[in-house]
């Protein structure tokens, strides 16, 4: 636990290392969701009803949505959730599970048998996080005759097919390289709001990079939305259809070969983020540019973000990215 953190200015909590470390960086490599774009009003709703319309089509009753927009972030502060597909893929399989634990199809029922996601969510960060630490927190509740049929019928492709579908809906050949065969109309992606203008990243004197896990047909659909479009050269914007995925430090090797900073900072909303700076840090050559790490309160983790990232020992934190830009600005040009 961290506990020299302190208010530094206005939306910013921070150590003395930080403060003294910001006056170098000169290079900002954002995730996306929950940083530059809220997508409060998409990828949770698009989770819930993705599982909703996968449990549907098993033979499933319901009665309303599967799982919550708040539970979906129990999982997000378990680590090794960042593509929200995985998160849909992980709660269709608590269901199943729980199905053959109660002998029951109907999904209303079965929220009430326990394990309920929070628990499920904590046992799977105890198990390494991600859906191989859910599957790991699982595996006690059925026998393995029980689990092998239940993974005849987790149809994790389909599962990631209704997701991209509800995301992009009619743009979703464009988005995904997909045709919309079950969801007609607006994608969720529409409803998505940026969390900074494209005015305070020009005005602010840094160079930007982006390391995300959305492929690239997402990530310039939403930067277009948003207006935010052609501030990142191609080469540090690091998409998953680059074959890099979060936790993994080479997204941010490959930012800090492209841009070649003195010092940059990777801000991200949870704990994949994190484990991305921890471990760049942890492996990086002494002629490697250093890298901070800024967790970005508000998102996807929601109320448990400061804990989470206080508790993991980050020393720099914001409320928003412009709030952020403001404070590193005014150090640079103090520095200066």
């Amino acid at each position: 636990m961290n506990l020299e953190l302190r208010q530094v200015g206005a939306g910013v909590i921070a150590t003395n290392r930080a403060v003294m470390q910001a006056e170098v960086a000169d290079v900002i490599v954002f995730d996306m969701d929950g940083v530059l774009i809220d997508v409060h009003a998409s990828y949770p709703i698009v989770v819930c009803q993705s599982v909703t319309q996968y449990l549907r089509e098993q033979g499933f009753a319901d009665e309303g949505l599967a799982i919550t927009p708040e539970e979906t972030a129990y999982f997000k502060a378990a680590g090794g959730f960042n593509s929200d597909w995985t998160l849909a893929q992980g709660a269709v399989l608590v269901f199943l599970v729980k199905a053959v634990m109660a002998g029951s199809r109907n999904v209303t029922a079965l929220r009430e048998v326990s394990p309920d996601f929070l628990t499920l969510s904590r046992a799977a960060a105890q198990q390494g996080g991600g859906l191989g630490g859910l599957r790991r927190a699982l595996q006690g509740l059925v026998d393995e005759n029980d689990l092998e049929a239940i993974n005849q019928s987790w149809d994790r492709q389909r599962i990631t097919r209704l997701a991209m579908e509800y995301y992009a809906g009619d743009e979703s050949q464009g988005v995904f390289g997909i045709r919309n065969d079950t969801i007609a109309g607006p994608g969720l992606m529409r409803q998505e709001r940026p969390l900074i203008s494209r005015d305070d990243l020009l005005r602010a004197p840094f160079r930007y990079g982006l390391y995300t896990g959305r492929n690239l047909g997402e990530t310039r659909v939403a930067m277009r939305v948003a207006g935010l479009d052609g501030l990142w050269v191609e080469e540090a914007m690091i998409t998953e259809d680059r074959g890099i995925h979060k936790p993994d430090p080479a997204g941010l090797v490959a930012v800090a070969t492209s841009l070649s900073p003195r010092l940059m900072i990777y801000v991200g909303d949870n704990l994949d983020d994190w484990q991305a700076a921890a471990r760049y840090e942890a492996e990086r050559s002494l002629d490697a540019p250093p890298c901070l790490f800024c967790g970005m309160l508000g998102g996807s983790p929601g109320p448990l973000a400061y804990s989470l990232f206080q508790d993991r020992g980050v020393d720099l934190m914001a409320h928003s990215v412009k709030e952020l830009l403001a404070w590193l600005t005014q150090r640079r040009q103090r520095t200066a």
